[in-house]
């Protein structure tokens, strides 16, 4: 339960404010301590504001039964059974528990199914910007990377909005490609994918036969309100001989570390998954720790992330105000994840990242690394406390200052 002040301020909300970059740099998580010294660590998708306390005390009940060995069958099973009922409650997708799969995370599930369900030299699509290891995956397993680079629009407020381009994904499809990854919610642009944009990758996906594997991740943190996560296996025209779709507590839970991951697949696709022998050690692979945090997280985790979801979107509204008066910047804001996705070409900036690094102290992502057609952007994490926040947002704006004075 969270407890509110008369202020209307929750303790939660009261315990992230006070988070400092010293506390940060202490706790040694990959975020801070990548870039040592006076660095705010703003880039790799992990929180800065703990967990959910049902996934701490499920974690130390694990420390004190002992339970760090190999995953007991009971304990499988309930992660698929929290699966079944978190999809349908949170999002009205109908799961059955024997299409639910436990392996360590989305990108070893991504590459299981490379392997699995795609023939050797057959291209991965992968819409871009996107999530750094899925433009690295294919090679691994000598499949070659089709880049299909998104289009924007302006939206109503007059800020980019970021839409799959679908001529490409189906001229694409049309060579001969093995896979589509989808990534909804989207990182990094964090949008939501609509029933209509879900429908049109389903129609092509069953027109050209190619496979759809839809990681879903970020699922729990939609911000907006109005909005809600479609799973794309839920609509109407998915294949399910042709859908594979990864989800984890991880980003929602701040637990990635856990390796606990679901892949949800039925029909033909589900069957060929069982019957692989390649991805049959993949099935035991997952932590028994991961997996009760997973169980907590999604049966008694939800106010939490609630709250947690609430905060960053404050975040997101202070910076989307900040970087607004920045000339030469211009944000996307999300309307789900923690990832905001900056456009920096108007400062003149190629490798905007390292810039705001060097010269600002801040880490973050560079574009180029999402796509090779995005150098200028570079990614922003939201999930930090207040005061954090506002720490990288003054030395952002100092940077640039600075680069227009020697500008002008």
């Amino acid at each position: 339960m969270v407890v509110t002040d008369t202020n209307g301020s929750s303790s939660l909300a009261q315990a992230f404010d006070s988070l400092t970059p010293q506390q940060m740099r202490e706790r040694g998580s990959l975020k801070w301590s990548q870039y040592p010294g006076d660095v705010v660590g703003a880039w790799v998708a992990e929180m800065d504001l703990g967990t959910a306390p049902a996934v701490e005390a499920a974690i130390h009940q694990a420390m004190r039964h002992g339970l760090l060995g190999y995953m007991p069958p009971s304990v499988s099973q309930r992660v698929r059974e929290e699966t079944v009922r978190y999809q349908r409650e949170a999002f009205g997708w109908e799961v059955e528990v024997e299409q639910v799969s436990l392996l360590p995370d989305v990108l070893s599930s991504l590459s299981a199914v490379i392997t699995s369900h795609t023939s050797e030299g057959s291209p991965i699509i992968v819409p871009t910007p996107a999530y750094m290891p899925f433009l690295e995956i294919p090679g691994r397993h000598r499949r070659e990377c089709i880049e299909v680079p998104s289009v924007t629009r302006p939206s109503r407020d007059g800020s980019p909005s970021w839409e799959l381009d679908l001529d490409g994904v189906e001229a694409a499809m049309a060579t001969g490609a093995g896979l589509l990854v989808l990534c909804n919610p989207w990182n990094p642009v964090g949008r939501v994918l609509t029933a209509a944009e879900l429908d049109a990758v389903a129609a092509l996906s069953s027109k050209y036969g190619v496979p759809v594997f839809s990681d879903e991740i970020h699922a729990p943190l939609v911000l907006e309100d109005g909005l809600v996560h479609l799973p794309y296996a839920s609509r109407p025209g998915s294949d399910p001989d042709l859908t594979f779709t990864a989800t984890a507590a991880s980003k929602g839970w701040n637990i990635p570390g856990l390796k606990c991951a679901q892949l949800i697949a039925s029909g033909r696709a589900r069957r060929r998954w069982d019957a692989d022998a390649r991805s049959a050690h993949l099935k035991v692979e997952a932590s028994v720790v991961g997996a009760l945090a997973t169980i907590a997280a999604l049966r008694d985790g939800r106010d939490w992330l609630g709250e947690v979801r609430t905060y960053i979107r404050a975040n997101r509204d202070l910076v989307g105000a900040a970087l607004a008066g920045i000339e030469g910047m211009e944000p996307t804001l999300p309307e789900a994840t923690y990832l905001a996705w900056l456009d920096c070409r108007g400062l003149g900036l190629e490798r905007p990242a390292r810039f705001f690094r060097e010269e600002g102290g801040v880490a973050m992502n560079e574009g180029v690394t999402f796509g090779r057609t995005w150098s200028g952007f570079c990614r922003l994490n939201l999930a930090t406390g207040r005061g954090i926040e506002d720490e990288t947002l003054n030395r952002m704006r100092d940077a640039v200052r600075r680069l227009s004075g020697v500008s002008s």
